[in-house]
């Protein structure tokens, strides 16, 4: 009896090493260098019907120069992004500035590589906190100028598609800029709004005229424990706003996984892009609210946001 219970714990022991080793495997050497493109309709308010369809390309968090993301990765980005011929072609910050600067890549590979993406609509563009590190931010501007990617900081533009017109407003990163979403957005606009914010916790502020919010930032947490989420996620509203598409009353929210990793690892949360495919929601039943993520509550992230919050005085 001895016996059988001593080889039962023996077995057990067993089993949970091997399950442990294969989850370090896949965590550390095979998903942070998988990519998936994931295809994802929205339905969205204040959206004009003669948009529908439109089809916007969201990339976000390179971390050019950091594990797996050298000139090879970015090449298949841009094969993988024009394969999918999307009407316009949106980066959410997080270049990387420091990690670009470490490379030593040079100003004209990386102008040579974003010069290649296609979109109708063209390549559009905000900055993330990694890539306002001083003094480089001049660098990252340089390149993506270079590449004829247009730079929105607390700015907008237009385009127009079917006789219908799109604002697309990008702001500064919410840790090193004062947030003030209201003073940056044109008052009175009567055509859809597109708000571009780095950081997903910008969403919180953004007003419900906007249709749709696009955020990366969070790398979808890197690490996901099935029912318990990302132990780290760097946003003050913990899982809330960790990944995928969200909505609060009414207003719209979409947060990008991302390419790179920070920590070295991605369990269940492999580097993705995402082509969203857009329409009215008019006809359709409205959700004012998605479910609320669950999992870890704390916010581990507080002492980052605030050192990063010193920098939002004055600039």
């Amino acid at each position: 009896m001895c016996r059988k219970i001593f080889t039962g714990f023996i077995a057990f022991f067993v089993f949970i090493f091997t399950f442990l080793a294969l989850v370090f495997i896949d965590a550390r050497f095979i998903e942070p260098r998988l990519l998936f493109v994931k295809d994802k309709t929205l339905y969205l308010p204040n959206w004009d019907k003669r948009l529908d369809g439109f089809r916007v390309a969201v990339i976000s968090d390179l971390h050019i120069g950091t594990k797996d993301v050298g000139l090879d990765r970015l090449n298949v980005i841009v094969n993988k992004v024009n394969a999918k011929k999307p009407d316009l072609i949106v980066f959410l910050g997080d270049f990387d500035s420091q990690a670009i600067q470490n490379t030593g890549y040079s100003d004209e590979e990386l102008a040579g590589i974003f010069k290649k993406l296609r979109a109708k609509y063209g390549v559009i563009s905000v900055l993330g906190n990694h890539d306002y590190h001083y003094p480089y931010p001049v660098r990252i501007r340089k390149f993506l100028s270079d590449a004829g990617v247009k730079i929105l900081e607390n700015e907008d533009m237009y385009i127009y598609v079917n006789g219908a017109k799109l604002n697309i407003t990008g702001f500064k990163d919410l840790w090193y800029f004062k947030f003030k979403p209201r003073e940056v957005l044109r008052q009175g606009v009567k055509c859809p709004i597109m708000v571009l914010a780095h950081n997903p916790d910008s969403f919180f502020d953004i007003p419900e005229n906007v249709s749709l919010t696009l955020s990366g930032h969070t790398h979808g947490g890197e690490i996901n424990l099935p029912f318990l989420g990302s132990p780290i996620v760097p946003s003050e509203f913990g899982q809330r706003y960790r990944k995928g598409h969200i909505i609060e009353d009414g207003r719209h929210l979409y947060v990008s996984g991302g390419v790179a990793t920070l920590s070295g690892f991605r369990f269940l949360n492999p580097p993705e892009i995402s082509i969203l495919k857009l329409y009215s929601e008019a006809g359709c039943r409205r959700v004012m609210n998605t479910r609320e993520k669950k999992g870890f509550n704390k916010k581990h992230w507080k002492k980052c946001v605030e050192i990063y919050s010193k920098y939002k005085n004055g600039k």
